[in-house]
């Protein structure tokens, strides 16, 4: 199984590497990016001393003779569903909250994506789903969320943003040959950035990447990490009172296996880790 960690984990890396972190109108972005880094191994994740985020992994460990967890097991490990700002439903529009971004219409390392609501052991999640391939890995999918139609009607409450939270799932489609030729339904590595796009006044949003995580899961077919990241530690990366798009944006590097990642909720705290509510979207 190690053997498995170390050629997956190869590959995300070079992945990573080449990985652009902007849109069509973030091209500051890219000077900016990477401000934290991790380091991933099988067991930890290590946010460096700077890191303005950090992630808790429910699953994604490998210890010898450790058994596959079912999916049923799932939902006790989401960390923010009891008390969560946004929650999804099958029925909602979901087009109209979260979309993919790519610059130059895909021709980079960005993926086209399925992005929908599908119910994941009983509860109803964003799934993103990452359709094209380059040299044999998935390329990256990259999505963003408006925060201006999140808080839309409560524009006030997005400058008290403090501190921002997301739940995510990854989900095994197909399976990962190791280097042996071994094959196991895992998801792998699970690497990529947590990223504020505040509105800057005049038609453009900046880009401040305040998390490059990583985490894994080598044992059984679904992982469960919880996302944070503190854009209120850091100037420029907070969002302002304004009906401008603003984003919260997510992006995982590319993979070699087929594997899924769902997002089951989003929390945004105040200063003092208060949660605000998101009144269109509770649940």
């Amino acid at each position: 199984m190690k053997k498995f960690l170390a050629c997956a984990l190869a590959l995300t890396l070079t992945s990573a590497m080449f990985a652009s972190c902007g849109s069509s109108d973030d091209s500051s972005s890219k000077a900016e990016a990477k401000t934290t880094t991790t380091t991933t191994t099988a067991a930890t994740t290590t946010a460096a001393p700077e890191s303005t985020a950090d992630s808790t992994a429910a699953s994604g460990t490998e210890s010898e003779g450790e058994a596959a967890k079912d999916i049923s097991e799932m939902p006790a490990t989401l960390k923010n569903y009891e008390e969560a700002s946004v929650y999804f439903k099958k029925d909602m529009d979901v087009a109209s909250i979260v979309e993919p971004f790519a610059e130059k219409d895909y021709e980079n390392d960005e993926s086209h994506v399925n992005i929908s609501v599908e119910e994941l052991a009983g509860i109803p999640m964003i799934k993103v789903e990452t359709l094209d391939q380059d040299n044999g890995n998935y390329k990256i999918p990259k999505i963003r969320f408006h925060m201006e139609k999140l808080f839309e009607g409560q524009e006030a409450d997005l400058e008290k943003i403090f501190t921002i939270k997301a739940d995510v799932v990854t989900k095994a489609v197909g399976e990962f040959t190791g280097d042996d030729g071994t094959k196991s339904l895992v998801p792998g590595n699970f690497m990529g950035a947590f990223v504020t796009q505040p509105t800057t006044g005049d038609g453009e949003n900046s880009w401040n990447d305040l998390y490059d995580f990583g985490e894994a899961e080598w044992t059984s077919e679904w992982g469960s990490y919880e996302l944070t990241m503190r854009p209120g530690i850091k100037d420029g990366a907070t969002f302002v009172n304004s009906t401008e798009p603003q984003y919260v944006s997510l992006m995982r590097w590319g993979i070699p296996n087929q594997a899924d990642f769902y997002i089951a909720d989003l929390r945004f705290e105040d200063e003092d880790g208060n949660v605000i509510a998101c009144a269109n979207f509770g649940k």
